[in-house]
This record gives C-alpha cells, sequence and structure tokens, in this order.
C-alpha cells in the first residue's frame, strides 16, 4: 500500500504569496526570468515538503510551474499559440486554450527538467513524473493545423513518447498519464487506446493512467485493457458514482489500483475512519500490495491548509489499516 497524490498541489497559501507577487513583478518587467525561476524552485521545495510532512509516500512536484493542465505543455511545443478562455471540465476554472497552428514538435523536455529537481528536493521519498495525457491535450486544443483530430493525437503521442523514454533513461520507475477526458469519450475508445498504447509503447518504465471527474462505468473495458500498471479512478465525484461496483465485480488481478476517496474539490474532511473503512475493502479486493491511496484528482482545487489537512487525514487512514 502506498501513499500517494494524483497531479499538482496549491502553490499559493495566505501565509506564502511570494509567487502571486514574483510573477506580477516579472509581467511588470521588474523581475528577471532567473529571479523568477528561483522562486518556482523555492515554491517547489516547500511543496515537496509538506508533501512529506503530511505521510505522502509517492511524490509529485506539485506541478508549480505549470498554469493548467494544458497549456504548460502546449508552451513546449512548436506549433502552438495561445488562445481564449476555456472551461477546465466543471470546475471553475477557466485557462487559455492553445490553438495548433502547424505541426507540432518538442522544443524542449516537457516536464524532465522538473522532475530532476524534485527528485534531488525530495530526499529520498519516490517521486512520478506526470504528463496530461495525449488525448486530454489534444482535446483541449483548438486545431486549426491538422485535417484529421487522428492526426493531430499522432504526432502528440510521437511527443510524449519520446519525453517518456527520456524520463525512463533518467531513472524514472513509474510515470503517470493524467486522462479525465478519455471517461466523456466513449465513442473515442478505439482511438485513445490506441493513442496511449503509442505513448508507452518502448518505454522502459511502468505508466499509472489516472482518470477522474467522473467514473468509468462507459469505458471500463476499454480502460481496463490498457498497458497500464497502476489506474487511478475516482470515488468521490457523480452522484451515482459506480466504480467501486466495478472494482468488485471486475478488476483485473495483474494491475494495480488508484483508490481516489478523499475529495480534492470539497473542503470538508473526511473521517479517518470512514477512510479506513474503504482502505480495507479495497486492499481485501485488489490486495494491499497492489493499492496505491490517493485523492481522486489533483489538489489546486482547495485552499494550501486545507489541501494539506486532506492528505494529513488520508495518511492517517492509512497508518490505521496498517496498524501503526
Amino acid at each position: 500500500m502506498v501513499i500517494t497524490v494524483v497531479d499538482n498541489y496549491p502553490k499559493i497559501s495566505e501565509q506564502d504569496q511570494r509567487l502571486r507577487r514574483a510573477i506580477a513583478a516579472w509581467e511588470d518587467g521588474k523581475l528577471s526570468d532567473e529571479e523568477l525561476e528561483r522562486v518556482y524552485d523555492e515554491v517547489t521545495q516547500g511543496v515537496i515538503r509538506e508533501q512529506i510532512e503530511s505521510g505522502v509516500e509517492l511524490l509529485t512536484d506539485g506541478q508549480v510551474r505549470w498554469d493548467d493542465a494544458i497549456s504548460y505543455l502546449a508552451r513546449k511545443l512548436e506549433g502552438t499559440q495561445r488562445g481564449g478562455l476555456l472551461r477546465w471540465f466543471d470546475n471553475n476554472f477557466y485557462f487559455r486554450q492553445p490553438i495548433i497552428v502547424s505541426k507540432l514538435r518538442r522544443k524542449e523536455n516537457l516536464v524532465l527538467n522538473d522532475w530532476l529537481k524534485a527528485r534531488e528536493w525530495a530526499n529520498g521519498v519516490p517521486v512520478k513524473p506526470v504528463l496530461t495525457g495525449p488525448y486530454t491535450f489534444a482535446k483541449f486544443c483548438l486545431n486549426e493545423h491538422y485535417a484529421r483530430f487522428e492526426d493531430l493525437l499522432s504526432d502528440v503521442a510521437e511527443i510524449w513518447n519520446e519525453e517518456a523514454k527520456a524520463l525512463a533513461q533518467a531513472g524514472a520507475n513509474l510515470i503517470q498519464l493524467s486522462e479525465p477526458a478519455i471517461l466523456f469519450h466513449p465513442e473515442d475508445a478505439q482511438i485513445w487506446s490506441e493513442t496511449i498504447r503509442r505513448v508507452i509503447d518502448g518505454v522502459n518504465a511502468d505508466f499509472a493512467l489516472y482518470t477522474f471527474f467522473a467514473d468509468a462505468s462507459r469505458v471500463w473495458d476499454a480502460l481496463m485493457d490498457l498497458p497500464v500498471k497502476v489506474v487511478g479512478l475516482d470515488f468521490c465525484s457523480g452522484e451515482e458514482n459506480r466504480n467501486a461496483e466495478l472494482v468488485e465485480s471486475d478488476f483485473p488481478k495483474d494491475k494495480f489500483l488508484g483508490f481516489g476517496i478523499v475529495d480534492a474539490r470539497n473542503i470538508k474532511p473526511e473521517p479517518v475512519d470512514e477512510l479506513a473503512k474503504r482502505i480495507e475493502w479495497a486492499a481485501n479486493l485488489v490486495g494491499e500490495d497492489k493499492l496505491h491511496v490517493n485523492p481522486n484528482c489533483g489538489l489546486e482545487f482547495l485552499p494550501r491548509i486545507d489541501a494539506k489537512r486532506k492528505l494529513e487525514t488520508l495518511s492517517a487512514a492509512v497508518r490505521k489499516v496498517r496498524g501503526t
């Protein structure tokens, strides 16, 4: 059993406004690129430290440099321009939609440098690199270049595969793809399945594929058929969430479960005893050694103090199950 997180973490708190002030000063030309990078580094180190203090055993870098799940990666690619505002699923969060204006090419590493820094700062605690999944990335871009969506996906898959190989070569053992959009597009199951397989192909590392914002009932068979080690499922979103029923009846014995049982879009803390009972249920079904316990999605929707409290509560529940 491993305590982990999904991807992002709140960058700014009431006590720590450094990053907000630094970005504003940089935009006004009062702060250099190097000085802004130093602030990003300091805030990232703090986020990593908070995860460790909260009991997290498999970290992320918190995606402190990311404005959102899409545009940070788009800036690393040739062939994109900044577009208008677009809503991120059903959240009260909007981002600048990238416009695809020419063939996509990787200008630089996407997340490798961020991951290498995070690994150094984690003092031996494992860190997983995280990429927005290729289908979710392409689906949230405005395509004004490729004749077919499949052609866009093909180039995204090739670039993501290059990045995954670079991560594996640098020592990453587990690479996470965050793919919430696949839950909402069962009609594209063959397309996104092939795309994810192309990203994984030839990479000497395991993959975790995390879904969230809905249950997986409409894409279950295609999702379970993917060659990934960990499948992350959201057990909080949706009034009639069927993920518990699906796992109980038909979860593959060769996969690990990313068990998203802490609601990262609600500040209300879950009772430790309730979480512990759910963890025991999942451990009995899939095996304690095949369980990654985590929030249902990234924590950036929460105030930072509440995000840390959520992780502490989750860790307390795991300790209760372990008897430690």
